[in-house]
């Protein structure tokens, strides 16, 4: 199998900053761990502060292209400073800045606001194209109301003519599989592209796709791509290697103290590498008990679909 070491660049810093701005949300989705995480009595409610931000956003403005990505934990969308971030990151010339979103807050005028400053892509997260099935997966959410803020962003920025994307996405569940083409075909007439996600257990904390990604045999398992192509920065500053680490047992940095450069590029980063070239998963703990490496793949994947809709 091609890994496509071939195509990356000789990194400096990462392809991907995957940033947890909070780890609070509004939804107990089905397919999400939030919902136990928030139970737990470790669990602290977190906000970016403006000054840890500040420093991660002028260190990526310095590297181009560096796709900056909110999303992770918790909605983006709860933190008091959203806006103020987007369009900071903007004003430092950091593109493309792209924001996974549930939709419940993206009201008028914050959707006004985020295509005025050009956000390059705005993904809501649907997951359902009937209203019933939605409540089933998108506990707490408003059906409705998220589909009007989406139908409603989609000619905010058709009429003002600026640049930026919209896509909206599902995961492929058993909720919502017999709705998936329904969804496609409705949403691949009004947004720039419609993502659709396989489901994982997130190491192993909900019930995933163990069906699917039982097929791929593990003797056959490859090294994965989130190595060497995204970092993710929880809303505490802390640098992990794993996005799905709602645990926070993959640190290998603090960004209050560090560089992003300087962890990507320790000797601790690349000792992970190493084992994963090798096949040596189990000298990782995180990765050695990772149920959903089949779906980290290295032909398709947020990159590919960025091109889809950039192209």
């Amino acid at each position: 199998m091609k890994y496509g070491f071939e195509n990356l660049r000789e990194e400096q810093f990462p392809r991907m900053l995957v940033l947890e701005i909070t780890n609070v949300c509004n939804y107990r989705c089905v397919h999400c761990p939030y919902t136990e995480i928030a139970k737990r009595d470790d669990y602290q409610p977190e906000f970016m502060d403006r000054e840890l931000y500040e420093k991660i956003a002028n260190e990526t403005a310095v590297f181009k292209d560096t796709i900056f990505r909110f999303v992770c934990d918790g909605e983006p969308m709860m933190h008091p400073d959203f806006l103020w971030m987007i369009k900071y990151a903007k004003q430092k010339g950091i593109s493309p800045v792209c924001v996974t979103t549930n939709g419940y807050f993206l009201t008028e005028d914050i959707a006004r606001e985020m295509i005025e400053c050009e956000c390059d892509l705005i993904e809501v997260s649907l997951d359902a194209f009937s209203e019933e099935t939605y409540k089933k997966i998108r506990v707490g959410g408003d059906f409705n109301r998220v589909v009007d803020n989406t139908l409603n962003l989609i000619k905010i920025r058709n009429f003002s003519k600026k640049k930026s994307k919209i896509i909206v996405s599902a995961i492929d569940q058993p909720l919502a599989k017999d709705e998936l083409s329904e969804f496609k075909k409705y949403w691949e007439d009004r947004a720039d592209g419609v993502v659709i996600r396989t489901l994982t257990s997130i190491g192993g904390m909900v019930q995933g796709d163990n069906k699917t990604l039982s097929k791929v045999n593990v003797g056959n398992r490859w090294p994965c791509p989130l190595l060497w192509q995204r970092l993710f920065i929880n809303a505490a500053g802390f640098a992990e290697f794993c996005v799905d680490d709602w645990l926070d047992e993959s640190i290998v940095g603090n960004l209050k103290t560090q560089n992003i450069a300087d962890v990507w590029k320790s000797s601790a980063y690349d000792k992970l590498r190493h084992f994963h070239l090798q096949n040596e998963f189990t000298r990782m703990e995180k990765c050695g008990k990772c149920l959903d490496w089949p779906a980290r793949a290295w032909d398709y994947n947020y990159f590919t679909a960025l091109e889809k809709v950039f192209c």
